[in-house]
């Protein structure tokens, strides 16, 4: 299944939520500590899915982490640091589906803190045992990564820990911002890397709550202005809160139950400040089921031809999953979404294997 909405004409001089002297802090703080992780190039499978070309954007071991998170709550920790509000600070807390956990209790421990996240029930438990891994203390919540969220707002109220949350509310702003900003450091480097074949056409990113929807729309609008490549959001159909909202024309929530394997993108409310960013520049929303997901990490798993192997997770495969679904779904959705025979599209593999029991399983099945 796939569902698709395209919203109607958009400002044509939006830029994004960040100003050039903030790309230039990231940049500089980025300079002499990022090693870049790679634009890989997968010909066989452009040309099965009728595309001049599909390069990814591979963030499935940054940090020695097997995700992209750690690029925004690495920049916002250490934006923290040098305003001194880790003064006094004991305990760093969150909500997470898992990735943006692990990071933020990796960076805890690196800066001798403490680090309680929140996770909901349907967490599995190879990535509770990742964050656990980093010495962070576990408070499993019986709702939504949305409950989640709450919670740990109101506990860390009560207790003086510090959070540092990739999604937004009223009064807590900043946070999310640079740690948004932190993610734009992956656009860089695939700009980096494409040089002389100029950027992509078309640029397909996770939803979720909008952090890295927003950071990616963000730099391409600063960057190339109206000729910025088209940007598609992707979202388990069962999860599509960016979707909703885009539709309302405001943020809305998505009722559950929420379920898909697509751990990192299982939201039922977007962060009002990325939203604000998506709004204005996402080209068009896709949500995809869970069947295209798994057809996504087994064709990443094992390539045609030369392309590389790559073993990515439930959410990092979800762009692959988007490009099978709208290229399957016949030409006037492929218009479109631009996804052209000459088209040259980016996807990112946001996830490593962060449930190896579900990557075994979804990759040695046939289909």
């Amino acid at each position: 299944m796939l569902t698709l909405f395209v919203p109607a004409a958009r400002p044509i001089d939006a830029t994004g939520l960040f100003t050039a002297d903030e790309y230039d802090r990231r940049r500089a703080w980025a300079s002499n500590r990022i090693a870049p992780t790679p634009l890989l190039r997968l010909p066989a499978l452009a040309a099965e899915l009728g595309l001049g070309a599909l390069w990814i954007k591979d963030e499935t071991s940054r940090f020695g982490l097997p995700a992209f998170k750690s690029l925004g709550v690495e920049y916002a920790v250490d934006a923290l640091r040098r305003r001194g509000a880790l003064d006094g600070v004991t305990t760093l807390a969150c909500a997470s589906a898992g990735n943006h956990g692990r990071a933020v209790a990796r960076a805890a421990r690196v800066a001798g803190l403490g680090a309680r996240i929140y996770l909901d029930a349907d967490v599995a438990p190879a990535r509770v045992e990742a964050i656990e891994g980093e010495g962070a203390t576990i408070v499993r919540v019986a709702g939504t990564y949305d409950d989640a969220v709450r919670l740990a707002a109101d506990d860390a109220a009560r207790s003086g820990a510090l959070v540092v949350s990739d999604t937004a509310w009223d009064g807590y702003t900043a946070i999310p911002h640079d740690i948004m900003l932190g993610y734009s450091q992956l656009m860089d480097e695939a700009a980096a890397a494409w040089h002389g074949d100029g950027p992509p056409d078309v640029v397909v990113v996770q939803g979720g709550v909008g952090g890295l929807v927003a950071a990616v729309a963000s730099w391409t609008a600063f960057t190339f202005g109206r000729s910025r490549p088209r940007l598609i959001a992707v979202e388990p159909a069962r999860a599509a809160c960016l979707m909703a909202s885009a539709r309302a024309g405001h943020p809305v929530a998505v009722d559950g139950p929420l379920t898909t394997i697509m751990a990192g993108l299982r939201c039922g409310e977007v962060s009002p400040t990325a939203f604000a960013a998506a709004r204005e520049l996402v080209d068009a929303y896709v949500a995809v089921d869970d069947d295209w997901c798994r057809a996504a990490m087994r064709r990443l798993a094992c390539p045609l031809g030369a392309d590389p192997a790559m073993p990515v997770g439930t959410s990092g495969a979800a762009g692959v999953a988007a490009l099978l679904a709208a290229c399957g779904a016949g030409p006037e959705v492929r218009l479109q979404l631009g996804l052209t025979p000459n088209a040259r599209v980016m996807a990112i593999a946001t996830e490593g294997v962060t449930e190896p029991a579900l990557w075994k399983e979804v990759t040695a099945a046939r289909g």
